[in-house]
């Protein structure tokens, strides 16, 4: 209740008896509503009906007053709690009655105290609301507190993550300048304008398969790569989906189809094919003859190779016994077109060799496997140069000085990029010696061949093993070629 709804009661004094006349709001506390209802009953001499009072004071209602509660504004007590009030009716109308109460000496009395229960209940309840007002601003303002963290948290590890991605790419960026600063100092071949004999129905069957030519040049130390033949020749075939790596090496004195130094397609040694027509015209004769669709060649010099095993501190191999003389045999021969020392061999099984000695382990094969075993050795090496490389990388700046200026390749940058960031997935799975069946001979122009037996028949192999392609048709271009070399030799 308000303290000023106190100030509203009228007291009229004609009647004797003071009259409040309380204000009492509709909806409210009903306890206090009853003490208000009791106080008007007072104000009318103790009668509930007005006209019994006019009745029992003689009609001499105009002398008195008395009070209409339907005529009362409607006023709020609020906690009032009456307690051991009692009235005495015979004296209801003098104006000289007394206020009987237990607790109270008069009805202002009574009021007043009521007046003052009912402010410090409203200090207590508004107290309270505030508190709780209080309470919920503090919870409201804690779960906002909270909310702002969280999102202050995701936002500063949205910061953390870009800073993060941008200095990735800037490292990504660096790495990329400077292998492309590394592979400046190969000699590069543009063969973009060169037909390199791919069948178009091949490309599409071997689309998901990147195939490289590795040439090993027979070309000495100091002398051009021009007009050198090839001492080995290995296809790196990578799987695009996975990574796995089969390796394929061709014998140098296999007999296919090839261009000669006049532009003619001629049967020959596909070592010739180099010496002839250089790395455009050897990837040319694979693809034609045996049905592949390679594109890009790395070519080096035995140099090259002695370079590569020292720059990354030599590799590990198996030597077989029978290996060992011809390794020191001809291992002098090979330092001095290196450019190095030999050190000779003593024992067998696993043991690290140096550039000299990888070199000489590749050349041998007289009694050592012949072509075939050549094969075998190079790919040998070539695998643990690989595996080597991948795990020292900072080695890369010494092989760019040392050893890129011997090797040579048509890669564009991009391209030999993505084979190094995905050389770390690479896993080479098998190695095939192609022709599997051959005729290995001299033929009428008195010259060593090794004659497939036959093409046709050796492709379905190649392809079986390397690509999984069952029951292989070849090319027309492929079958042209093998009905010529069984017409001109014989050989089925």
């Amino acid at each position: 209740m308000r303290s000023d709804d106190f100030d509203k009661m009228k007291v009229d004094n004609t009647g004797g008896t003071k009259v409040y006349k309380s204000m009492i709001r509709e909806n409210e506390n009903l306890e206090y509503k009853k003490a208000a209802d009791e106080y008007e009953r007072i104000a009318r001499g103790g009668y509930e009906d007005p006209r019994e009072r006019r009745l029992n004071t003689g009609g001499r209602s105009g002398n008195h007053s008395f009070y209409d509660s339907r005529h009362a504004e409607p006023e709020i007590y609020d906690g009032y709690e009456r307690s051991g009030r009692t009235y005495d009716q015979g004296h209801a109308n003098s104006r000289n009655s007394e206020y009987v109460s237990s607790e109270y000496s008069s009805p202002e009395e009574e009021f007043r105290a009521i007046r003052e229960r009912t402010k410090l209940k409203d200090v207590v309840k508004e107290a309270e609301m505030e508190e709780r007002a209080e309470y919920r601003r503090k919870k409201r303002a804690k779960k906002m507190a909270k909310k702002e963290k969280k999102q202050g948290k995701k936002k500063k590890k949205g910061r953390k993550f870009i800073k993060f991605l941008i200095f990735i790419m800037i490292l990504f960026g660096a790495l990329c300048a400077y292998f492309f600063v590394l592979a400046s100092h190969l000699d590069k071949v543009d063969t973009s304008n060169k037909d390199l004999g791919i069948d178009p129905g091949v490309a599409d069957e071997l689309s998901g398969y990147r195939n490289i030519a590795v040439l090993g040049s027979d070309a000495r130390s100091n002398e051009s790569m021009d007009g050198s033949r090839t001492d080995a020749i290995i296809i790196l075939s990578i799987k695009k989906s996975n990574g796995d790596i089969n390796m394929i090496s061709i014998m140098r004195d296999a007999y296919l189809k090839l261009e000669d130094s006049e532009h003619n397609l001629v049967l020959d040694k596909i070592t010739h094919a180099h010496h002839w027509a250089g790395g455009p015209g050897t990837i040319a004769a694979l693809n034609r003859s045996l049905d592949l669709n390679i594109e890009e060649f790395v070519i080096f010099n035995w140099q090259a190779v002695s370079d590569t095993v020292d720059a990354l501190g030599g590799v590990t191999v198996d030597i077989k016994k029978n290996e060992i003389r011809d390794l020191n045999k001809w291992g002098p021969e090979t330092a001095r077109n290196v450019g190095g020392k030999y050190h000779k061999i003593t024992e067998t099984g696993k043991q690290e060799i140096d550039g000299v000695q990888a070199t000489t382990y590749c050349r041998i094969r007289k009694t050592s496997g012949g072509d075939p075993g050549r094969g075998q050795r190079y790919k040998k090496i070539m695998a643990a140069v690989m595996k080597k490389g991948i795990t020292h990388p900072w080695k890369l700046n010494t092989l760019a000085n040392d050893v890129f200026p011997n090797i040579r390749t048509n890669m564009s940058n991009p391209g030999m990029l993505w084979a190094v960031l995905r050389a770390p997935g690479y896993d080479i799975k098998k190695s095939y010696g192609w022709p599997k069946k051959y005729y290995g001979g001299i033929l009428s122009n008195g010259l060593w061949y090794a004659v497939p037996t036959t093409l046709e028949s050796e492709v379905k192999a190649l392809h079986k093993k390397a690509f999984g392609q069952e029951n292989y048709t070849p090319s027309d271009t492929c079958m042209e070629i093998n009905n010529e070399i069984i017409n001109q030799t014989g050989i089925q």
